[in-house]
């Protein structure tokens, strides 16, 4: 839809009065790119890391709990009393459940975590292009609606090293 819209504003524009295409300056950056590759998105994939990798060893540790219970079980269980393999395989239905709550929850974690951080470097790329666009006179700078762009065109690794350039390491 941005596509469709973009291109008619410009083909609208091209229709003006006094509008002339070579007269303006238009430009092209790859956001996602800019997105994957700023300081600001390696420091926000960094702090989450170190806040959510405990987590993850925890839950990891909890699964393979649960897979050496599930084979300790296997191989005795033949030799089990009815009434010892009917606990064994409780205890593995209730670590099963733990685990899926504890998988649940850390996904829904890390997602409104990495959301709240990505907001924040999303904004600082917005912040970058149009301040690059600013002092050097462009007139349009599109982004993913853009189906050709040449180098020529192609604003962003400026971009990139105008974010780099801003980046102090305190904030995204």
């Amino acid at each position: 839809m941005r596509k469709i819209v973009t291109c008619l504003l410009l083909m609208a524009a091209m229709t003006l009065p006094g509008f002339a295409l070579a007269e303006s300056k238009i430009g092209y950056v790859d956001v996602p790119y800019l997105i994957d590759n700023s300081p600001q998105a390696k420091a926000a994939s960094s702090e989450l890391e170190t806040e959510f990798g405990p987590k993850q060893q925890q839950l990891q540790q909890k699964q393979q709990e649960f897979q050496q219970l599930q084979e300790e079980l296997q191989k005795d269980g033949l030799v089990m009393s009815e009434e010892e393999r009917a606990e064994a395989e409780d205890r593995l239905n209730q670590m099963k459940r733990e685990i899926q709550r504890m998988q649940e929850g850390f996904r829904e974690d890390l997602n409104i975590e990495r959301n709240k951080a990505f907001k924040g470097v999303r904004q600082s790329v917005m912040e970058a292009v149009e301040a690059l666009a600013e002092e050097e006179g462009y007139d349009l700078v599109v982004g993913q609606g853009a189906l050709y762009a040449s180098d020529a065109v192609n604003l962003t690794e400026r971009v990139l090293e105008r974010m780099e350039a801003d980046y102090d390491g305190n904030s995204q």
